[in-house]
């Protein structure tokens, strides 16, 4: 059955879960080269993640110094979307903890076929346990950079931080509701969605629902 791309709204019917599902976690600093180019740095900590972001996606552990660590989902499953449809992303984020050296969510971003980088703006630790919505059109520069060689995103990438405080501090930090944001339909006709696919089959853009 065809899905209209309008039915792929928050809290609408039908969706897929594990919009984007399965995790890595980097070794090394990344440089973003779209959007907010500043360096996201990575120290290897090691926190754990599992679970999936359209549901709920959580990242933890305990911290005894200041940490980062970025993560790259999209390792097993996802839609991978050609650049023709996607404007950007949206979620919601909270962390378990306020307290030093407690974890908290810095950055989002997205990473193309190419493996080239979209970046948000920096984040600060909240003060609050509430859930907050993060909404992120991508930037003009790289919406081009996969839309004029029908490119598509291979990872969501996100960046989390400790730093603050100086007592060991157990913590996580908690995404749910994730999902991509996409164009409008045209007036009169059927736009159609790419369908979930493993991350072997992420370049096959034609697949739809």
């Amino acid at each position: 059955m065809a899905v209209l791309l309008n039915t792929k709204e928050y809290n609408s019917n039908p969706y897929h879960d594990k919009a984007m599902y399965g995790n890595q976690q980097a070794t090394v600093n990344i440089t973003p080269r779209y959007g907010n180019t500043g360096v996201w740095t990575q120290d290897a900590p090691g926190w754990g993640m599992s679970g999936d972001m359209r549901n709920l996606w959580t990242i933890g552990g305990k911290n005894g110094k200041d940490h980062e660590q970025i993560c790259r989902v999209g390792e097993r499953f996802g839609f991978y979307p050609n650049g023709s449809l996607v404007l950007g992303i949206r979620f919601e984020v909270s962390q378990t903890s306020t307290a030093g050296r407690a974890m908290w969510f810095k950055h989002a971003g997205a990473m193309s076929w190419q493996d080239r980088m979209w970046s948000s703006g920096a984040y600060s630790k909240k003060s609050d346990y509430d859930w907050h919505t993060i909404d992120l059109n991508f930037s003009s520069d790289f919406l081009s950079h996969i839309q004029s060689t029908s490119g598509y995103i291979k990872f969501i990438m996100l960046h989390f931080s400790c730093h603050g405080g100086s007592t060991t501090r157990e913590s996580e930090v908690k995404i749910k509701n994730f999902r991509f944001k996409w164009i409008n339909g045209i007036s009169g006709k059927t736009l159609i969605l790419p369908k979930l696919r493993s991350y072997a089959d992420r370049a096959q853009i034609q697949y739809i629902a």
